[in-house]
């Protein structure tokens, strides 16, 4: 059995899901906690990060139901700056491992906290415009050219 996916961030939102999976992406609807960690903004990014914090904890969404096609389209989304990790999450029907996006290089955390509810109102319509560039280069591009697209697509689109 595949482990769900934890999603904290961007993909919590359903037209992200959508455009990443291409394809309509289905209820998020089981809720889920990751205790020891906090979700921060990225320094020069309109996405967040985990950060470890003793006592911490993280809201989010399951993604149960998905293919190996969506894996694939997942792991380009979160580009090669992150792993894919395993973790325990805590939902209402107790303990459940889960997969979640870790990051690993090239991603510099900041100290502020990122807000789902204030990425909506504020980034939400660009961030849709970036992701839908870059998806469309989905299997046509290696890391170091995918990385070259988010970041001058973000440069351009947020002014950065």
């Amino acid at each position: 059995m595949r482990l769900p996916y934890f999603f904290f961030g961007t993909l919590m939102d359903p037209d992200v899901l959508e455009l990443v999976l291409a394809r309509p992406a289905g209820a998020l609807s089981t809720s889920a906690v990751l205790r020891g960690y906090r979700c921060v903004r990225v320094a020069n990014e309109p996405y967040p990060a985990l950060v470890e914090s003793p006592g911490g904890s993280v809201r989010g969404l399951l993604l149960r139901d998905y293919s190996d096609e969506d894996d694939r389209r997942i792991r380009y989304f979160e580009d090669f700056d992150f792993a894919i990790e395993q973790t325990v999450v805590e939902t209402a029907d107790g303990p459940l491992d889960a997969h979640f996006c870790g990051a690993v290089s090239n991603v510099a955390p900041t100290d502020l906290p990122w807000s789902y509810e204030e990425w909506a109102r504020t980034e939400k319509d660009r961030f849709l415009r970036v992701a839908e560039i870059y998806m469309t280069a989905y299997g046509t591009l290696d890391g170091e050219a995918a990385d070259r697209l988010w970041l001058d697509t973000v440069a351009d689109v947020f002014g950065r």
